[in-house]
């Protein structure tokens, strides 16, 4: 098993403060898990979890749930959907009379829940309703 040695002082503020950080070990260590998405078993290695906590300043009880090929699809996922809120919002009238970018903008918003994130019920059902309102 894979040890890299852990500075509790880089962790983020929130960190910090949150329960159990003074009760840190002084090492990671290799974590193994099941892929929520995929199923397939993956490592949260500990050189990536130190990346994590200590340089990205993630929360120190954020845990993985998706291997890496699924983490991957997800951010595409996500940075798509952002691309796709700013085209919207850049020029309302074309975006909801374009059927190609309403179905191609519920496709992610429908799948990106499947990567274990919370689901904007909100914003589907928006889309479907323009959806709806450009048949003829």
């Amino acid at each position: 098993m894979n040890k890299v040695p852990l500075n509790r002082n880089e962790y983020s503020q929130e960190s910090k403060r949150s329960v159990g950080h003074e009760f840190l070990a002084a090492y990671y260590e290799d974590i193994k898990y099941v892929c929520i998405k995929c199923n397939s078993e993956a490592v949260f290695l500990a050189q990536d979890q130190k990346q994590a906590y200590e340089v990205r300043k993630e929360y120190m009880w954020i845990e993985r749930k998706l291997c890496y090929t699924c983490w991957k699809q997800m951010r595409a996922i996500k940075a798509e959907l952002f691309r796709v809120e700013r085209e919207y919002c850049e020029n309302k009238p074309k975006a909801l009379s374009n059927n190609e970018f309403l179905t191609q903008w519920l496709g992610m918003l429908e799948l990106y829940p499947k990567f274990g994130k919370k689901a904007n019920l909100a914003r589907i059902d928006f889309v479907k309703k323009h959806l709806a309102n450009n048949v003829w």
